[in-house]
Formats: C-alpha cells, structure tokens, sequence
C-alpha cells in the first residue's frame, strides 16, 4: 500500500530552487539526473544582485544566478549554469543569452591551466514552447566532415569552449509523462500538484518517486518548514504579477503601433490609388495635389513608380 500524498515546497520557486542547491549532496542528484552523468565534485557559486521593477520601480527584486563547477568521473571539468523562468515574459531569450554570454566572458570559468571551461545551461521553464509534449529537451552537438557526412569521435577544447550543449525541462509537459527515471525525478516540479491557492505547496505520491533522489524530497519538505521562504515566496509572486503587467503593456502598445502602422499603409494606398485615378482622366499633378492634399512633388514621385 502506497505511503500516499506528502507536501513539498515548490521548486519552481526560485527561492526554494536556492533552498534545494544548497545542500550538496541535493545539488550533486539533482544536476547528475539532468546531465545524465557521475558528478564527483561539485562547487556550488550563486551570485545574487539586486533590482527594482515596477512602473514605479516599487519593489526591489534580489536574484539568484546558479553557476555550478562540476568534475565528472573521468575528470573533466564543467560549468553548469541553470535558468529558472517560473513565467513567461517577453525579453527571457535575451536574458539568457545576456547571462551565458557573461559567463564565457567570466575569467574564473577556467582549469588550472587556464584554459576555458565548457558551459552546460539547464534551463527549467514555466511555459513551454513546443506543441508536441516533450517534458525534456537535451541538446547534444557533433563534429561532423561536411565533405563526407562522418562524424568525429574526438572532442577538441576549442569548440567545446565555444559552444555548448544543453538540456530544455518544459513544466507543463511534466504532467503526463512519468516514462523514464529522469520524469519522474522531475515531477517535484510539475505545477498540476499544487495544493494551496498560491501555488507554493505540491503534493506528490511518495512511491511514485525515485528512491535514490529521495534526499531531494526531504530537502523540499524541510524547505515549507522554514518561514523566510514563504516569505519570499509571496515577494516573487509579486515580482511575478508586476513582470506581467508590464509584459501585458508592452503587448498592448505593439498592438496599437501595429494597428497605426496597418491604417497609414492603407491610407497610402487608398491615395495611390486615387492619384493614378485622377492622372488617368489627364489632370496635371498640381491638380491632383490640390485634391489629394499632397506636394507636387510626392504625386509626380507616385505617378512615376
């Protein structure tokens, strides 16, 4: 018989993420189960700033960025950044691209050689971007000879510095899909398991998950008992509902820039179409101006194309 439901924080929380990333011991299950490899060291960098947003700048933001220094089983070592985006917001591809990009600029991104790191993102987002239901993305480049479609076996430094694998966990497409090991670890994610009003509590099936990644559970579980978190919990939420309302003015005023744009363009063609009317029964272009409210010189200009 089935130990039935038990109550977690919700890790898509970027406070109870940090809370989770704090032990090592979590932070090692957790990245080992998305990069689908042994980690045998782990140093755990967040880098927190502060911002504020808001049509007033009226409230004050403190994020987390995750920066992991991995060693893995044969020695190699990586940087693993990871994006939590809870929602959806209009500028998130530029963000990223802004944060990875400081991090291949990051003078301590090296080995004891000083020679770059490769750089692993893991990105968790909210909202997927895919019709098709794929819970998780993982994107494993190749060297491949153009001139004989074979592809190499041997990895080079110079193009593991410059570009990057990565793996894309799509919540929503978590809430059908417990087929492998992995979907099922990331169900402490899946946002169909929440049990209270605001979301910030899941309730899960003990027995549905992984035995070995239970240390992540107890973390989640320890992470509803510690106040501060709620706390936090209600500051992101705020932060949350401010993004979108000025994602939802953004929207609004590309609208109606859009709309603007499509009457001139009509305008212009109802005009067009009224001056090559008006040249068609032989009036002169000072004419036509007079008519059409238009210079001389922009209805010869027309009259021309």
């Amino acid at each position: 018989m089935g130990k039935g439901k038990i109550k977690i924080a919700n890790p898509l929380y970027d406070v109870v993420f940090r809370y989770m990333m704090e032990d090592n011991k979590v932070a090692k299950l957790f990245l080992s189960a998305i990069i689908g490899k042994e980690i045998k060291e782990l140093t755990f960098s967040p880098t927190e700033y502060s911002s504020k947003i808001g049509l007033e700048n009226s409230i004050t933001v403190t994020r987390m960025d995750f920066n992991a220094r991995i060693q893995e089983a044969d020695g190699k070592e990586t940087v693993v950044i990871i994006e939590l985006q809870k929602a959806k917001f209009y500028y998130q591809i530029m963000r990223f691209r802004k944060y990875l990009g400081k991090q291949y600029q990051n003078p301590q991104n090296v080995d004891q050689n000083d020679n770059p790191l490769p750089i692993y993102p893991i990105y968790i987002l909210g909202e997927a971007f895919t019709e098709e239901p794929v819970p998780v993305i993982r994107v494993n480049r190749n060297y491949v000879d153009v001139a004989t479609g074979k592809t190499l076996t041997e990895k080079h430094h110079f193009i593991e510095s410059l570009t990057h694998d990565a793996t894309v966990i799509q919540v929503p497409h978590l809430r059908k899909h417990r087929r492998t090991t992995l979907e099922r670890f990331l169900s402490i994610f899946d946002q169909a398991n929440r049990s209270d009003a605001k979301g910030h509590i899941l309730a899960i099936e003990e027995d549905d998950y992984p035995k070995s990644y239970r240390p992540v559970i107890r973390r989640l579980i320890k992470a509803l008992q510690t106040p501060k978190i709620e706390d936090n919990m209600d500051i992101e939420d705020e932060v949350i509902n401010e993004f979108n309302k000025q994602a939802m003015i953004i929207e609004l005023e590309r609208e109606k820039a859009e709309r603007a744009k499509q009457r001139e363009k009509e305008e212009r063609r109802a005009k067009n179409k009224l001056i090559k009317k008006l040249a068609s029964m032989q009036m002169s272009a000072k004419e036509i101006a007079e008519i059409a409210d238009m210079e001389e010189e922009e209805v010869r200009r027309l009259l021309k194309e």
